[in-house]
Formats: C-alpha cells, sequence, structure tokens
C-alpha cells in the first residue's frame, strides 16, 4: 500500500482516539465516517452500512450471521449456501462458521458461473448464495441478473464478494445487479493499510431489508 495511508491511519488525530472518548469530543472522526459511509453507499446503490468489520473475512462472517438472523426472523429453515468453485476460500469458511452447509455450482467452459448446474442446485433450502463479481479469474459474470433472480425466487439472499469491487466502481453498481448484501474490502478497492484487526477495514453494505439486522452501535444522521 501506499505509504502515505499508513501514515494517516497512524496519525495521533486517529491512533490517540480512546475507545471510550465521548462523542462531543470525536465529532471530527465521526464527521470522516459518516462522509465514508455515505460514498460506499452511493457507489454500491446500497442502503445502509457498517464499517465495523475490521477485514474482509470479517466482514464475510457478519454478513453470513446477518442472512442466518434474517431467515430466523422469517421461520424459514434453509440451511445451505451456494458457492462456485472459483470463489476465495474465506468464502466456505465463513458459511461453516456461520452454521450453513456449502453447495458448490461448477464452472461452464467460458470460466463462469454454469446456469445448468446452478438451476439444478437452487431449492427451497437455498439460503443465498456467494458470488465474487468479476469472479476470481478476472471474468465478469455477465449472466448476473438471471443468477440473482434464480436465488431471489426461492427466497434467498444474494452475497457479494467486494475483493474485485475495484473492476465495478464508476461502472456499475451491485445493487443494480440484484445483489443485497457485500462486504468491501478497502485495501484492494481504495488501497488503505492493509491489516486485520488493525488498519483493516470490510465494511458491510445491504438493502434495506437486512438493515435492521447490522451490528450496532450505528451511525445515525
Amino acid at each position: 500500500n501506499p505509504k502515505i495511508n499508513d501514515v494517516l491511519a497512524g496519525a495521533e488525530p486517529f491512533s490517540g482516539m480512546h475507545p471510550e472518548q465521548l462523542d462531543r469530543s470525536s465529532q471530527g472522526a465521526l464527521e470522516i465516517m459518516s462522509k465514508l459511509e455515505d460514498s460506499l453507499l452511493k457507489i454500491t446503490a446500497m442502503d445502509a452500512i457498517t464499517l465495523q468489520p475490521s477485514a474482509g473475512s470479517q466482514g464475510e462472517f457478519v454478513g453470513i450471521l446477518m442472512i442466518r438472523k434474517f431467515h430466523n426472523e422469517k421461520g424459514n429453515e434453509k440451511d445451505h449456501i451456494i458457492i462456485p468453485e472459483t470463489a476465495h476460500g474465506t468464502n466456505p469458511a465463513s458459511v461453516v462458521l456461520g452454521g450453513y452447509k456449502t453447495v458448490k455450482v461448477s464452472t461452464d467452459n467460458r470460466g463462469r458461473v454454469n446456469i445448468d448446474d446452478l438451476k439444478l442446485k437452487v431449492n427451497s433450502n437455498t439460503a443465498g448464495m456467494m458470488l465474487t463479481q468479476p469472479n476470481t479469474l478476472g471474468l465478469y459474470e455477465d449472466q448476473i441478473l438471471e443468477i440473482t433472480d434464480l436465488i431471489h425466487s426461492v427466497d434467498g439472499i444474494m452475497y457479494m464478494d467486494g475483493a474485485n469491487l475495484n473492476a465495478l466502481v464508476g461502472l456499475c453498481k451491485p445493487a443494480d445487479m440484484g445483489f443485497d448484501i457485500m462486504h468491501i474490502n478497502l485495501h484492494k478497492t481504495f488501497s488503505t493499510p492493509h491489516g486485520g484487526g488493525g488498519p483493516g477495514s470490510g465494511p458491510i453494505v445491504v438493502v434495506e431489508k437486512l438493515a435492521p439486522f447490522l451490528p450496532v452501535p450505528r451511525l445515525y444522521k
């Protein structure tokens, strides 16, 4: 990462803040957080956000827990999440940690999701699907609307792994493709310092129906 980002992250106004610092002496930092939230919502077309996860992997785990809570609240007895065989290894790990089974969907001869195989795997027990866009092979899933429609047809949640969001910014927005939730790897898209639990960050953005399940506290404007 550019050294200037490490310098800024370690600047005294940030690193010197205390976790129990009062709101009235934290307004500058809260303003920066608020502006960041607004920017991330704008580029993703999502409705609500949390900046809490301190790494993309943590964002994934929180996202899966939110999906689980969403279905539990609706009384949906769903037991698995579909993941492409091209997925990053953290995807199945997050799914299992979140209490779901993983179901693998194959790749077609173009290196994208095999739609025919996906149709065989989707059923009433499908809680959702995790998908990187563009995928880990660097290819855009150009049948994304068909994929998201298929998952939504069984009341499933479409989760976008934001690892490659830098390839979409300014071109298209995840919510417009039918995604309901995603985490953003800020160190990949905007070159913030990388480091889970330190200056790293894995914000989660969601559509309105998932907003009630975001972790608290949140910033309210």
